[in-house]
């Protein structure tokens, strides 16, 4: 069973599509978003529209991450990625930048069982770290836009931020600019997350559903 391999299913029609609705909604809030920011203004249409465009997408993620979260607990494919296995993810991260300094090749340990017609492991342990941080990034740029949005219902949001960074006069705008940093975090991420899924051929079962995975021992 050495070196063969298997054609799956890897993810389903909808997390695909609900994966490239939110990739769209944040392209559209980040290049929206420069338009309207007082600190890194990017101008090319009318701040306005940007601002109504800014909102109306934002809202549309919010609703659209919430229903994957959903999707992706009920679906199961929340096994894979549990608080509990940060700890080996953490481990195996290391072990992949000390094999990458020392040029060595580290071993996926993604692997499919053809006799249970299961995943054994489906993800590279680093994508734990990596979701976890998508998580985090993800509540921290909806309650903020929620904050600057509707101040008044969420002004526990806008205190929290002011006791962040106290040195702003006003509470929207230390709201304002954590969730600044917050997007340019999420730019980073971004050509993080492109750039691995590229490198371990990941990208083409995003758009597909399929990829060809190799065979494991029903024991392993």
């Amino acid at each position: 069973m050495k070196n063969k391999t298997i054609t799956v299913k890897r993810h389903s029609s909808l997390y695909r599509v609900l994966h490239w609705m939110m990739v769209t909604e944040i392209l559209i809030l980040l290049l929206s978003g420069l338009n309207v920011s007082e600190y890194l203004h990017f101008a090319f249409i009318s701040r306005g529209v940007s601002r109504n465009l800014h909102i109306v997408a934002g809202l549309a993620w919010i609703s659209t991450a919430t229903f994957f979260l959903y999707y992706f607990i009920m679906s199961g494919e929340s096994r894979w990625f549990g608080f509990s296995k940060t700890s080996h993810a953490f481990d195996f991260f290391v072990h992949e930048a000390k094999s990458y300094i020392e040029g060595k090749k580290v071993k996926s340990p993604v692997g499919y069982c053809m006799k249970k017609e299961q995943y054994i492991e489906k993800i590279i342990p680093t994508a734990i770290l990596a979701w976890w941080g998508w998580f985090g990034l993800w509540a921290v740029m909806a309650f903020t836009g929620l904050g600057i949005l509707f101040p008044e219902s969420f002004y526990t949001i806008n205190t929290l931020c002011h006791a962040i960074l106290p040195a702003f006069g006003k509470a929207p705008a230390a709201t304002r600019l954590i969730h600044m940093v917050a997007a340019m975090v999420i730019v980073i991420y971004i050509f993080i997350h492109a750039y691995a899924t590229w490198t371990f051929g990941l990208m083409g079962s995003m758009i597909s559903g399929t990829r060809k995975e190799p065979v494991v021992d029903p024991e392993r």
